[in-house]
């Protein structure tokens, strides 16, 4: 069924599960979500920096072969990156 190291991981969430008392485990969880995120987020930005390099490093000729990302798509993210922004401002602190 699990092999060692699966059984290993097992072990560590029960001795993480113990560690924490079950009234942090919301605080654990909003962490956790925050964390994965921020990581999503990072990513876009890493490949949107990455385009925009490219694209100014490369010279008219290839920039001409470049696929456009399409401006619908920008606005969706733009749209939902400052209501995101909006609605962190109205909730406030966690804690």
């Amino acid at each position: 069924m699990f092999d060692d190291n699966e059984e290993d991981l097992e072990d560590d969430n029960l001795e993480e599960d113990q560690e924490y008392p079950e009234e942090l485990l919301p605080v654990v969880e909003l962490s956790d979500a925050i964390f994965d995120l921020i990581e999503k987020l990072e990513k876009v930005q890493e490949k949107l920096e990455n385009y925009e390099q490219e694209y100014l490093e490369a010279d008219s000729g290839v920039r001409q072969s470049f696929d456009l990302p399409n401006r619908e798509v920008f606005e969706r993210w733009d749209e939902f990156i400052y209501n995101a922004i909006t609605e962190l401002d109205d909730l406030g602190e966690a804690i």
